[in-house]
């Protein structure tokens, strides 16, 4: 079932990329804590961007599409940062770490148990690794091969792995969040 997935990327870049995200994401409440401003500054402008246009009267579908298309842009660029040596492991890190300093600042200690325990993670953090790792098969076709075409010509292979496999995750996964989004609209917090 997923032989072309194994055949297409080395399973120890799965696990390296999950290692690199678990890392982040362990470092995210801690740099919170300890309010190291300098590595604060983007995930908090992505909460702000968050904050100011993802209006909580939007429908289903508006909210869907735009899960579905910001976390596509996200991991497609994690994959394609493999034309970039370093692209990959940064991504890896940085894409667990964000994610655990907007839970952390939002919820604290309860957001990132959220995000552990959240069955839309499940889909959404193996589709990332899957996406780094992707990104590590593109370092490795640069560093085997003398030519650049040679990168290119493995993201030609690897492409549809990624729409076969992340894109579909993802899309099952902006299902799934919109869902309980819009569920949970019907119980407004009791802070508020």
């Amino acid at each position: 079932m997923f032989n072309d997935l194994f055949q297409a990327i080395d399973i120890k870049y799965v696990f390296f990329s999950a290692l690199l995200f678990m890392f982040g994401l362990y470092l995210g409440p801690v740099v919170v804590e300890k309010e190291i401003t300098f590595l604060l500054r983007y995930p908090r402008a992505i909460m702000r961007l968050m904050e100011r246009y993802f209006k909580p009267d939007y429908n289903f579908i508006t909210v869907f599409l735009i899960i579905l298309i910001l976390n596509n842009i996200s991991l497609f660029g994690s994959f394609v940062s493999g034309f970039l040596i370093v692209g990959p492991p940064v991504a890896a890190f940085l894409t667990g770490f964000n994610v655990a300093v907007i839970s952390f600042e939002m919820l604290g200690w309860r957001g990132i148990w959220h995000i552990l325990l959240n069955p839309v993670a499940w889909l959404e953090f193996p589709a990332a690794w899957i996406s780094f790792a992707l990104g590590f098969e593109l370092v490795k076709a640069q560093l085997t091969g003398s030519e650049w075409h040679h990168a290119l010509k493995a993201f030609e292979t690897l492409w549809p792995v990624y729409a076969k496999y992340v894109f579909v995750m993802l899309l099952f996964s902006a299902v799934l969040e919109t869902a309980l989004i819009v569920f949970a609209r019907r119980f407004p917090d009791e802070e508020e």
